[in-house]
């Protein structure tokens, strides 16, 4: 089932956000380019008053929580700390089927600090899917992604595990986002 026409503008605004914001924000401020092409030097990293500052930090600006925390975009951001995080059981479908904004609390939670950065690094070995901007958390530091995952962890358990994938071609059972998509005319591509 389709998400509510309501929630669309919001939920393809927050995904849109995705695509640029973390990398490049903590390239610039080192005194990096401005082309988002070129890789950022291995020293960018965000400066702040702790390692779970700057995870902070770096989850609402990189817009983890856009797709990560339920009712994000419905509700400006105005979600409690406490609530952060913890998955979205809205699937994102499209030509790779449809996948769910994990629950990171949970995953943090049974995942060691080396394993996160590793999985980040590498599209979860290759085996990322869309809309999770795996380029861009590629080219992160791994100074930036230990102080998010140390934030994310320090917020402690809460939630349960979000749906499974679905892939192309089935019917997700959970409201949904389409990222297909449509010509003008209504054609699809």
């Amino acid at each position: 089932m389709p998400l509510p026409a309501r929630l669309r503008p919001a939920a393809l605004a927050a995904c849109a956000a995705l695509a640029a914001a973390v990398p490049l924000l903590a390239w610039q401020s080192a005194g990096g380019p401005a082309s988002p092409s070129a890789a950022p030097p291995a020293s960018a990293y965000v400066h702040a008053a702790s390692p779970v500052a700057a995870g902070r930090y770096l989850t609402i600006v990189g817009g983890c929580n856009d797709c990560h925390t339920e009712r994000w975009g419905e509700t400006d951001g105005k979600i409690p700390e406490a609530e952060r995080l913890a998955g979205n059981p809205v699937g994102y479908r499209g030509p790779w089927g449809t996948t769910y904004a994990a629950n990171l609390r949970m995953l943090t939670q049974r995942m060691t600090e080396d394993r996160w950065v590793q999985t980040l690094k590498t599209a979860d070995g290759g085996d990322g899917s869309p809309p999770m901007p795996w380029m861009n958390t590629a080219q992160m530091s791994d100074r930036d992604l230990r102080a998010m995952y140390r934030y994310i962890r320090g917020l402690g358990p809460r939630g349960e595990r979000m749906p499974r994938g679905v892939p192309p071609g089935q019917e997700p059972t959970t409201p949904y986002v389409s990222f297909t998509p449509v010509q003008p005319g209504g054609s699809t591509r």
